[in-house]
C-alpha cells in the first residue's frame, strides 16, 4: 500500500508535465506573433511557392532560354553561312553564263571596273592629270571620234547583241543574288522571332 501513494504522485507528476507541455504548445500556437508569422509564411508560399519551387522554376526557365538561344543562334548561323556561300558562288554563276562569250565577259569586267572607279573619290593627282589630258587632247579627240565612228559602223550589230546578252546575264545574276539575299534575310528574321 505504501507504493500506492508513490505511484499516484508519479502519475500526478507525469500528468502535470504533460499538461505543462500542452499548455506551452497552446500558448505558442495562440501567440499573436506566431499566428501572424504562420499566416505570412502560408501566404508567401501560396504566392511565390517554396524556395525550392522557385529555384526549380528559375532553373527550368534558364535552361529553356539557353536552349532557345542556342537554337536561334544555330539557325542564324546556318542561314548566314548559306547566304555567304551563295554570294561567293555568284561570280562562278556569272562565269558559267558568260562562258563561250568573251565579249560579254569583257563588258562585265569593264562595267565592274567602271562601277568601282566611280565609287572611289578623285585624288588631286588624278584631277591634274585629267586637266593636262583635256588641254592636250584636241587633235587626238577628233581622231578617236573618227576611228570610233568607223568601228561603230563595222561592229554595231554584234556589240549591241553582245551587250544585250551581257545586260540580261548581269540582270539575271543580280536578281538571283538579290532574291537569295532577301530570302536568307527573311529566314534569319523568322528564325530569330520566337
Amino acid at each position: 500500500m505504501a507504493e500506492e501513494p508513490d505511484r499516484l504522485r508519479q502519475d500526478i507528476e507525469r500528468t502535470r508535465a504533460s499538461l505543462t507541455r500542452d499548455v506551452d504548445l497552446l500558448a505558442e500556437k495562440t501567440s499573436p506573433r506566431q499566428v501572424a508569422r504562420r499566416r505570412w509564411t502560408a501566404v508567401k508560399e501560396s504566392v511565390m511557392g517554396t524556395a525550392e519551387d522557385t529555384r526549380h522554376k528559375a532553373s527550368d526557365l534558364t535552361e529553356a532560354a539557353g536552349t532557345k538561344a542556342s537554337e536561334l543562334s544555330d539557325a542564324a548561323s546556318d542561314k548566314a553561312s548559306a547566304a555567304a556561300d551563295r554570294v561567293r558562288q555568284a561570280p562562278q554563276a556569272v562565269a558559267r553564263q558568260t562562258q563561250g562569250n568573251p565579249i560579254a565577259a569583257g563588258i562585265i569586267a569593264f562595267g565592274v571596273g567602271l562601277l568601282t572607279a566611280s565609287l572611289m573619290p578623285v585624288t588631286d593627282v588624278e584631277r591634274r592629270a585629267g586637266q593636262q589630258l583635256k588641254d592636250h587632247s584636241g587633235d587626238l579627240t577628233d581622231k578617236v571620234k573618227d576611228v570610233a565612228s568607223d568601228l561603230k559602223d563595222e561592229i554595231g550589230g554584234t556589240v549591241q547583241e553582245a551587250a544585250g546578252q551581257v545586260r540580261e546575264t548581269a540582270r539575271d545574276a543580280a536578281q538571283a543574288t538579290r532574291e537569295t539575299a532577301r530570302s536568307d534575310a527573311q529566314d534569319v528574321r523568322h528564325a530569330a522571332t520566337p
